[in-house]
């Protein structure tokens, strides 16, 4: 039915006079002229540009005139009255014809080469979500769009070169509005008065909004885009985020069963460090995952049980239902997402009963910090399930493209029989907390005398001296088979063959 209409569309073309022009949504001021750092063409030629200490994203090939943009308003009119009924599917044949459609009317106002480019900026300002969308097709160079108002350049933030200002704005906050939900039009949720703050999940896009009364400058967006694929354990490895010693040493953390909190401030990498280390879990384990609403973890390699769970993308549930629920599936391990509030509660007392899980949590903190933060509201882990606390990994961020393991602690409990005597929690009990990696390096010693090394003796009923020749074998195998791989799925192939192979004396 779209094609039939889109195909009426192109061939109803006709030389009388154009509708009355349409305002575009979005205005390109003119581009910086700094030194050119880096050119692509993503749809259309793009750049970045270096002024002193600053970058800007640059648009388009040339600067928009009054003369262009009139040409535009009346070119978008025209696709407008000819795709008038094909509502709201947004497809590549779509924006194909809008484009065509488009440029047939420039081409009437301006020369070839100037058709063509503003064409593609009139099809994304019709049939696509006008700046969004323009700056999603660059999307393997961008990790976010931030928008702080309408009057204001959109912002982005580039994989190589950190943020970046752009040359294109959008045209009012009703232009914003529209925008954003031509954006989230497949998400059945809407920017509106009603709703004036919204989440949603678009493809790997995470897109945060809000308008009017909650935001002064009357438009506020942040889109974090997903880059597609998983960044796995080799990948880490060979951007110091941590080395082989914190490998190994995590391979046996997670072969005891310990549970693991995953610290850090917002695009440290705590995701990725979860999705990257869940990998390490057994083949024939059973995860349950539960995530909030944007399927954000991935892995290297397919896990060979597992179960994935919302906790409100469809508005019926929660994630602490949802943590309740996994506890009924009989799960090897729960892996949350990220823990805010209530399910925290769930996830210790599940830990209490046996079900070991590995989580993240907002938090520039670390040691005896993110207990004390646990104890609290919203989250108000009951002290005696907050000794179930066994690790937790504190990620930063040092510069644009480097993420590292700022830190991993491990927490020792009264309760537990582990210490004699530490801090003071509550409800009787005491911790005791011990580094064991310090920006993302770990001695060989450390892991020795660590806790994941007695807790993997008494899982696998081993002496601790049959244990430390377990992990002295892991780590000769790591040493080896890093430098020879060739990709995260190929490092962790070779790690779920060797625990087939593996056996300790």
């Amino acid at each position: 039915m779209l094609q039939e209409l889109i195909l009426g569309a192109l061939n109803g073309r006709t030389k009388g006079a154009s509708p009355s022009p349409s305002k575009l949504s979005f205005a390109i001021e003119n581009g910086d002229q700094g030194e050119c750092v880096r050119e692509t063409c993503a749809g259309i030629k793009r750049r970045i540009a270096k002024t002193g200490n600053s970058y800007s994203y640059i648009i388009g090939e040339k600067n928009l005139g009054a003369r262009d943009l009139s040409a535009m308003e009346f070119a978008k009119a025209c696709v407008i009255e000819r795709l008038s009924d094909s509502g709201d599917q947004i497809s590549m044949m779509l924006f194909n014809a809008a484009k065509d459609i488009a440029r047939e009317e420039l081409l009437r106002r301006t020369d070839p080469e100037s058709a063509s480019y503003l064409s593609h900026l009139v099809a994304h300002d019709t049939v696509g979500s006008g700046p969004f969308s323009i700056l999603m097709e660059d999307k393997a160079g961008i990790e976010e769009i931030e928008v702080n108002s309408a009057a204001s350049p959109i912002t982005v933030y580039t994989t190589d070169f950190g943020r970046c200002s752009t040359n294109i704005r959008f045209a009012s906050e009703a232009a914003f509005r529209h925008c954003v939900n031509k954006f989230i039009i497949d998400t059945e949720k809407e920017l509106s008065e009603e709703s004036p703050i919204i989440d949603a999940q678009v493809d790997d896009a995470r897109v945060h909004a809000q308008m009017r009364p909650y935001v002064l400058s009357g438009a506020a967006a942040s889109v974090r885009i997903g880059k597609g694929k998983s960044i796995g354990l080799l990948t880490l490895l060979k951007g110091q985020t941590f080395d082989v010693n914190t490998l190994a040493y995590l391979w046996l953390a997670i072969d005891s069963g310990m549970n693991i909190v995953i610290s850090g401030a917002p695009a440290s990498g705590k995701t990725t460090m979860l999705g990257a280390i869940a990998n390490l879990m057994p083949f024939v384990s059973k995860a349950v995952i539960v995530e909030e609403e944007i399927n954000e973890l991935r892995f290297s390699m397919p896990m060979g049980n597992i179960v994935s769970l919302y906790g409100s993308r469809y508005g019926a549930t929660n994630s602490r239902t949802q943590t309740i629920n996994a506890l009924r599936m009989r799960p090897d391990r729960i892996i949350l997402g990220e823990m805010r509030g209530e399910e925290a509660r769930e996830l210790f007392s599940g830990a209490n009963l046996g079900i070991p899980f590995i989580t993240t949590m907002h938090s520039n903190d670390d040691d005896l910090s993110i207990v004390k933060r646990l104890l609290v509201k919203p989250m108000s882990v009951e002290p005696r399930s907050l000794s179930m606390l066994d690790l937790s990994i504190c990620m930063r961020q040092p510069g644009v493209r480097t993420r590292i393991v700022s830190s991993i602690r491990e927490y020792r409990w009264l309760s537990r029989a582990e210490i004699e005597q530490g801090t003071e929690v509550g409800d009787g009990d005491s911790v005791e907390s011990s580094m064991v990696t310090a920006d993302g390096r770990t001695k060989e010693e450390a892991i020795f005398q660590s806790k994941a090394m007695l807790c993997y003796a008494k899982c696998n009923k081993l002496t601790v001296k049959s244990a430390r020749k377990e992990l002295e074998r892991r780590l000769d195998f790591l040493r080896e088979i890093s430098p020879a791989a060739k990709s995260d799925e190929s490092l962790a192939d070779a790690i779920a063959k060797y625990r087939k192979g593996a056996v300790s004396e």
